[in-house]
């Protein structure tokens, strides 16, 4: 049985009754990471947020989520609060969105620690701390006493990775982690995700639309357009020979932006060099 099954997930706007994800079924195995790529607007993000039911009031859905066979559908809010953040835990694409900008990083985090298991407070700090130092943030004990505000997004991303770590859910939802950062930071960000996914074997949901990312992280690629799955498969598969035009576009266009960085580059020695 897979991990997390997914089956005919439809999403609509309450109100005007328009349908923004038809029909949409995919499964993720322990340990295995599930790239959703797509355009802005191709329905990637409401498909992660129905997930763990957290898309906007208005927003409707139906169709079978289940988490180790357990439909989440099924479950009224006060059931669903075990499975947010410590068997399901989501990343945002803004990490300054994810915290209380009113209480310091460190409030958030221990009261999320608090919520999801028995331990005492040295025990979430000396585990907050080993997990922040293993993302690279060297003063643990100053970034807790900082506020959202004062951390770059970088930081931030780090600091959601290092409470995933302590928590270590089965599902970590991605959802363009990368979009806000600089390049440098991109990279760190997704080595430290590759770290957490061999460390605690966490199956990872991660949204993208960098194909560059997607690459070198996902074992599977889902296609979205217009909220619809267009294509599926294996990453190799995707990137050496899609089937659909448009998934064939957005591979196309992202070998053309690589083939002119490397020429205004002086070519692939220099660049990669």
């Amino acid at each position: 049985m897979s991990l997390l099954e997914v089956e005919h997930l439809r999403i609509w706007d309450g109100g005007s009754g328009a349908v923004l994800v038809p029909d949409s079924s995919f499964r993720l195995s322990q340990g295995e990471c599930l790239a959703i790529v797509g355009e802005s607007g191709s329905g990637k993000s409401l498909t992660c947020k129905a997930l763990m039911r957290l898309n906007r009031p208005g927003i409707r859905q139906t169709g079978r989520v289940a988490l180790n066979g357990v439909d989440l559908t099924g479950l009224s809010d006060k059931e669903m609060r075990p499975y947010r953040g410590k068997r399901m835990c989501m990343i945002m694409q803004n990490g300054m969105r994810a915290f209380d900008p009113s209480r310091p990083v460190g409030a958030y985090l221990l009261e999320a620690l608090s919520l999801h298991g028995d331990w005492s407070p040295s025990e979430m700090v000396a585990g907050l701390s080993a997990a922040m130092m293993s993302v690279g943030l060297s003063d643990p004990s100053a970034v807790m006493k900082r506020y959202p505000h004062e951390l770059s997004g970088g930081m931030l991303q780090r600091t959601m990775i290092a409470l995933a770590i302590v928590l270590e859910p089965d599902v970590i939802i991605a959802d363009e982690p990368t979009t806000a950062l600089d390049a440098v930071t991109q990279y760190e960000v997704v080595e430290q995700f590759v770290a957490l996914r061999g460390r605690i074997g966490s199956a990872i949901v991660f949204v993208s639309h960098d194909l560059g990312v997607v690459r070198r992280i996902a074992d599977e690629v889902l296609v979205m357009k217009d909220g619809v799955i267009v294509e599926q498969g294996g990453t190799d598969a995707i990137f050496g020979g899609a089937s659909h035009p448009y998934t064939r576009y957005l591979v196309s266009s992202k070998e053309a932006l690589r083939s002119r960085y490397l020429q205004l580059m002086g070519g692939t020695r220099i660049a990669e060099g």
